[in-house]
């Protein structure tokens, strides 16, 4: 019987000791520049992630995500405008009912796409307040389901994906009515890695960014600014000229306050009383025109109610697309922040051409340029002036 090894057997061994470092450290490295697991910080979204396995949603529900995700359907307000953003209409098998039925006109996404809405199954009603119908959903056979978190707030995500049988990732972009930037950034990240789409989320944060950021350095240093009032917000329905919104986003991005902003500690919808924008006298009114009509009934009632307005009788009356239809149109804010800059700052908005800014900003976001069927549906940007003129 051998006693030890020779000395030929010691040093293969060794060989053989060092062959096995090396591989579990490169097997190591590999592990972490490939990982889908928890190092991606998938949750968090404030960079671009590497494709992962998983996210954790905007419920913290920690979400394993299809390897080849082709079948998708977004249900919820806002949840469908993100999967057109990123250009993923093609994976859509499905669509709530409410798109169709409402038309497409004051939806950005729904005027790009409406017509391939048109050709997909029905997963449901939609709409607020209406919860997900699974049969339906079911019955479209997706990979994945993008809900809305104003959804998931009413229906449990981890049951509908029990009675689905697919995999659901809960989306936020910030309160409706709203432009949440980093809110929005994060929600395109997210979905964009679940759909393969972070080349074009990325794209887009950097065009809202910049546009943000050009917004700010034409306004961020004038000295002297007009009170300026913005009426008839929509909200749930038709509004009327009393109704307004604190801190309204397309002012915010032009450092420029509403008139309304001292009277309320928090953002949101404010209902105030006509006497008070009466003693506040805004230099200059914008009003939504998706109210309009309601605004031009209670004028015909009324004319020298208005016409105590200084911006009235002065010629200072202005319309802006509406954008919060379904959640936030976040490209019609955009834009609308454009005109409304140009009718206050015309020196700092020296040749922009806020119809030809509205149609890149569209064509950015939904990849067509869609200004005009805004302006057939609404009037577009325009003085109203010539309207509230008595008989």
């Amino acid at each position: 019987m051998r006693r030890g090894i020779t000395k030929l057997q010691a040093i293969a061994l060794m060989i053989i000791m060092v062959a096995a470092i090396a591989l579990t450290v490169t097997f190591g490295l590999n592990s972490q520049l490939y990982s889908t697991g928890p190092s991606t910080s998938t949750h968090q979204f404030d960079q671009a992630p590497a494709r992962a396995s998983y996210v954790i949603d905007f419920m913290g529900r920690n979400v394993t995500i299809p390897e080849n995700v082709t079948r998708i359907v977004a249900i919820g307000p806002g949840a469908l405008r993100l999967v057109c953003y990123l250009k993923a209409v093609d994976l859509l098998v499905g669509v709530e009912e409410s798109e169709i039925k409402w038309g497409f006109v004051g939806r950005d996404y729904a005027m790009a796409y409406g017509e391939a809405f048109e050709s997909l199954q029905i997963i449901g009603p939609g709409g607020p307040g209406k919860p997900p119908n699974p049969e339906l959903i079911l019955q479209a056979k997706p990979d994945l389901i993008i809900m809305s978190r104003a959804y998931a707030e009413m229906y449990d995500p981890d049951r509908l994906e029990s009675e689905t049988k697919a995999k659901v990732v809960v989306v936020d972009y910030g309160e409706a009515g709203y432009l949440d930037v980093d809110g929005l950034a994060k929600a395109l990240r997210m979905l964009g890695l679940v759909l393969n789409r972070s080349e074009r989320a990325e794209e887009l944060i950097r065009y809202v960014n910049s546009i943000v950021e050009d917004l700010s350095t034409r306004t961020e240093k004038i000295a002297e600014r007009p009170k300026v009032y913005v009426g008839a917000i929509s909200y749930r329905g038709p509004q009327p000229f009393t109704t307004t919104q604190v801190a309204f986003p397309p002012l915010k991005l032009l450092h420029t306050p509403s008139i309304a902003d001292k009277y309320s500690d928090k953002p949101g919808v404010l209902f105030w009383s006509f006497e008070t924008i009466l003693l506040e006298q805004p230099d200059v009114v914008f009003i939504d025109q998706g109210n309009l009509a309601t605004v031009l009934s209670d004028f015909g009632k009324d004319p020298s109610k208005y016409l105590q307005l200084k911006a009235f009788r002065d010629g200072n009356v202005y319309g802006i697309i509406p954008y919060n239809y379904y959640h936030t149109n976040v490209a019609t804010a955009l834009a609308n922040a454009y005109y409304m800059g140009k009718v206050l700052y015309p020196k700092s908005f020296e040749g922009v051409d806020p119809e030809k800014k509205a149609d890149e900003i569209f064509t950015v976001f939904v990849g067509k340029p869609i200004y005009q069927l805004y302006k057939e549906g609404y009037g577009g940007f325009r003085n109203l002036s010539g309207l509230f003129k008595v008989p």
